[in-house]
């Protein structure tokens, strides 16, 4: 019985191997589950692609990823490349010179083969991650909930569609009139494909046209695949996708965002090629070009380079960047008649502009018109490319090694900061607290101490900073002047914040289950306990606490309480008026909640969630935007560092790129006109961006990781201060 065990283990995981690539062997599977038919369709004849075509994932009905083409040679150079609104981890198909491919923006694309043209798009309701299959004009494909649809190939109209049961994760199979999904776990659907309904459903395994599949965890393959992907893979570095070829030449993608092309009789590189994001999805080949996708977005067209001279456009006035997925081309400057939509990141030529519109040239040498939050004009500053039509008189400022958490003071006048040199033991801890002079670059440590919390605060003067810091094994409330002359121990007490209007502090203490908020003078007089807020649910892990966030008039603090505070384990915020009495509380779905802000007028509060119910698969940080007294009225943007404009009609953020590339994007958010522009893009780490007190400047930091160059060094802290014109 344990011999019999073990034989079915083995023959599982070498089957395994074999679908994803990783032996070139074939492998023997146990018998399929028996299926009855309800009924026998007649067989549909195919009508055959062409021989130069690339019908489906890998070629063909064996997966050999093989191309008969004989044009194909390396060196190539790009021809067009497109890019879409997400990763693409779906490989490309090409038939009828149209080349079909999914991304992960839910959108399924129509190209032309040769040219940089869009045909048409199908927006589906979750990301395509798996190539799809051409069959007698049709094309079929699943996205993430697992919807499969059949569209007309020529238009991309909608022939039918079918919600499964299970976890759909494959490329499907056509042959016969009939369309094979496989699904989680060794689930084999059998579609008609025509009519969509579901003629069939069997386990393991299934004969397609004398070619013998079986499903193992969703993935749908034949048993004896020809590719030999794994000595192709142990050419290059580490790599998730399979091998094509065609005319002696293997081309595979790897994880350090390149395309390889490798000679098959001397096993030497020949040509490479560069993306900004890994290349995990297997290329395809077809009448003497390739066609490779990219999680950065891009499906990328080559072509043979002949030594001859591109003929190249000349791309008049300035080149402008589409800053985000989805924006409307017209074909006129009323913004009328819709020409197509672009992406993010496709570069433009500006020819003109007439009011607020800006005419462009295409890629393809097309012209059309945008709105100008559209588009922006970038500069590159210091790895960090900034919208000149927005933005001017960009600054930078490095503080001294080791230096994190920077917190301005109200008037601009100085930045705040802890150090970090000692990076030993298991929790976060700074051991000085110093200030720095942006103008004269000049810094001063004030004080020493065990910092566990980087939360500061300034007085309304700027003369103080409020902190919290570890004496003698506990944790207090210290105040401090920015001379160094006078430093004083507050009382007993955990993250305080410098009331805006009055010299007194509110802070947080953790007595025997209960987080109580008090308020305090900073002469150690009148002590007041305002609210103590039980503990409900359990603490899993140790960290700091937040400070409560006063309202600009002083009357009121915020708390951003999570998961542990509540037995259902959701996050809240709760307002309370200084007097004591509770006066909001808004609800979150999420586990953790912080990055409270208050509008100038008190009229609307921002903070960020994070430990989502339904993550955001790029950063699982959403920002809201909610009125006081109309909860209703909430708006939600990804993802980060909200910070209001002191006249509290604007807000400047972060967004993390959900494509490989560029990691962050920064933009200001016009709250009347509900209208976003894009202030600047980077492939940096951000850490936060924030408004200066001035109104007409913000500032965006970064603070690098401790891990670099090969060892653990204190963290360099940078940031950058630009006029905004808008």
């Amino acid at each position: 019985m344990a011999g019999l065990l073990i034989y079915r283990m083995t023959l599982f995981l070498c089957l395994l191997s074999s679908i994803f690539g990783c032996t070139d062997q074939a492998v023997k599977t146990p018998p399929a589950e028996s299926a009855k038919l309800t009924h026998q369709l007649p067989q549909i004849t195919d009508q055959p692609t062409s021989a130069k075509d690339w019908p489906m994932f890998m070629s063909n009905l064996q997966f050999s990823g093989h191309s008969i083409d004989t044009n194909l040679q390396p060196p190539l150079r790009l021809r067009w490349k497109f890019k879409t609104g997400g990763q693409i981890l779906a490989s490309p198909i090409v038939v009828n010179n149209t080349v079909y491919v999914g991304s992960n923006d839910g959108f399924f694309y129509a190209f032309e083969a040769k040219i940089w043209k869009i045909k048409w798009t199908f927006r589906g309701e979750e990301s395509i991650r798996n190539a799809a299959v051409f069959w007698n004009n049709r094309i079929f494909f699943s996205t993430t909930n697992n919807m499969i649809y059949a569209l007309s190939a020529e238009t991309g109209d909608k022939i039918w569609e079918y919600k499964s049961q299970s976890w759909i994760n494959t490329s499907p199979v056509a042959s016969a009139g009939q369309i094979y999904f496989g699904g989680y776990s060794d689930k084999i659907y059998v579609f008609n494909a025509v009519t969509g309904k579901l003629i069939r459903s069997v386990r393991r395994r299934i004969q397609i046209s004398g070619t013998e599949y079986a499903c193992v965890q969703g993935k749908l393959a034949p048993v004896s695949i020809e590719h030999q992907t794994n000595q192709w893979r142990n050419l290059v570095p580490f790599s998730q996708s399979l091998s094509v070829s065609a005319n002696n030449v293997v081309y595979i993608g790897a994880r350090d965002n390149k395309i390889y092309a490798i000679d098959i009789s001397s096993k030497k590189q020949v040509w490479t090629y560069e993306t900004n994001g890994y290349v995990d999805a297997a290329p395809a080949i077809s009448d003497g070009m390739l066609y490779v996708a990219s999680c950065d977005g891009y499906i990328y067209a080559f072509e043979n380079d002949t030594g001859t001279q591109q003929q190249v456009r000349q791309k008049p006035g300035r080149t402008g960047t589409i800053v985000s997925d989805n924006r409307q081309v017209y074909e006129t400057s009323r913004l009328v008649q819709n020409k197509l939509r672009l992406n993010d990141g496709v570069k433009v030529s500006i020819i003109s502009r007439e009011g607020l519109h800006y005419q462009i040239v295409l890629p393809n040498g097309e012209t059309g018109w945008v709105d100008r939050t559209s588009i922006g004009v970038f500069d590159q500053k210091d790895e960090i490319s900034f919208n000149t039509i927005v933005c001017s008189n960009v600054e930078t400022l490095k503080l001294i090694k080791g230096a994190e958490s920077p917190h301005w003071s109200p008037n601009g006048n100085l930045i705040a900061f802890l150090r970090r040199k000692n990076l030993a033991g298991q929790y976060w801890k700074a051991s000085e607290l110093w200030i720095t002079n942006p103008i004269s670059n000049k810094s001063r440590r004030l004080c020493s101490g065990d910092f566990y919390n980087p939360n500061l605060s300034w007085s309304l003067d700027g003369n103080f900073i409020t902190f919290e810091a570890y004496h003698q094994g506990e944790s207090y409330v210290w105040i401090i002047d920015r001379f160094a002359k006078n430093l004083t121990k507050l009382i007993k007490g955990d993250a305080p914040a410098w009331s805006p209007i009055a010299n007194r502090v509110a802070f947080r203490r953790w007595e025997e289950g209960i987080d109580t908020i008090y308020l305090m003078n900073a002469d150690k007089t009148g002590l007041k306990k305002i609210v103590g807020i039980p503990i409900e649910g359990k603490i899993n892990t140790f960290t700091y606490l937040n400070p409560p966030i006063w309202s600009p008039n002083g009357q009121n603090l915020a708390l951003g309480m999570d998961r542990e505070y509540f037995k259902d384990g959701y996050a809240k915020v709760l307002i309370y008026k200084i007097s004591g009495k509770k006066s909001k509380e808004f609800s979150t779905q999420s586990q953790r909640v912080g990055q409270i802000s208050w509008s100038q007028d008190t009229s609307k509060i921002m903070y960020v969630t994070t430990g989502n119910l339904k993550p955001d698969p790029t950063l699982d940080k959403r920002i809201y935007l909610t009125s006081i007294n109309l909860p209703s009225q909430t708006k939600t943007i990804k993802h980060t560092s909200p910070s209001w404009s002191p006249r509290g009609d604007r807000v400047v953020f972060m967004e993390r790129e959900d494509c490989m590339g560029i990691q962050w994007k920064v933009w200001l958010l016009e709250l009347e006109k509900n209208q976003m522009v894009a202030i600047a893009r980077t492939k940096k780490f951000l850490t936060a961006v924030e408004w200066l007190p001035d109104g007409d400047r913000i500032c965006l930091w970064h603070t690098s990781k401790y891990l670099r160059g090969g060892e653990y060094r204190p963290a360099t802290t940078k940031g950058w201060i630009v006029k905004i014109n808008w």
